[in-house]
């Protein structure tokens, strides 16, 4: 699982990918409920799962014969996901309550007043986990799923051999 998560080198078969795919997925779940519920100081454990996600991505495109690069297009891919998700949903989930707390917040950042400020963010915070939880969970599938769909290469390219195959020492 090493190799997989931390070795941007070689490719990988598409169930690899999958498996690595739905760990990282359920470690970035769990990323983004720790800052919530156990203060803001654990939102940097999102930052640990870059380059794992990375390392997924690369050897996948490099299975299809492509350059790892492509995994920019991936990152520009969330968060553009990320952003009409939030557009379309996020109303829906703040509700009443969280506008009232975002106005509320608003103004006492106006006054200068930043503990009450941080205090409502945390509310919102919680208030909108849920769909934090849903894009994360949404945009793995659908990111996913595009580059799972790759065709693997079906000879040795550039960047190894054939995933399984007899010279492939990663199997």
């Amino acid at each position: 699982m090493g190799n997989l998560l931390f070795n941007p080198q070689g490719r990988i078969q598409k169930n690899r990918f999958w498996q690595g795919l739905v760990l990282l997925t359920v470690a970035s779940v769990i990323a983004t409920a720790l800052p919530v519920y156990l203060g803001s100081i654990f939102g940097l454990a999102s930052l640990l799962l870059i380059y794992p996600y990375i390392c997924v991505y690369v050897k996948r495109f490099h299975d299809a014969g492509t350059t790892g690069w492509w995994v920019i297009a991936v990152w520009l891919g969330a968060v553009v996901l990320e952003i009409i998700e939030g557009m379309i949903l996020g109303p829906l989930f703040m509700g009443e309550e969280g506008r009232a707390i975002q106005e509320e917040a608003a103004e006492r950042f106006s006054r200068g007043e930043f503990d009450v400020f941080m205090q409502a963010q945390e509310r919102l915070a919680e208030i909108m986990l849920p769909l934090s939880i849903l894009t994360t969970v949404v945009n793995a599938v659908i990111l996913g799923f595009i580059v799972g769909s790759l065709a693997t290469e079906p000879r040795t390219n550039k960047h190894g051999p054939v995933p399984g195959s007899e010279h492939d020492e990663f199997s």
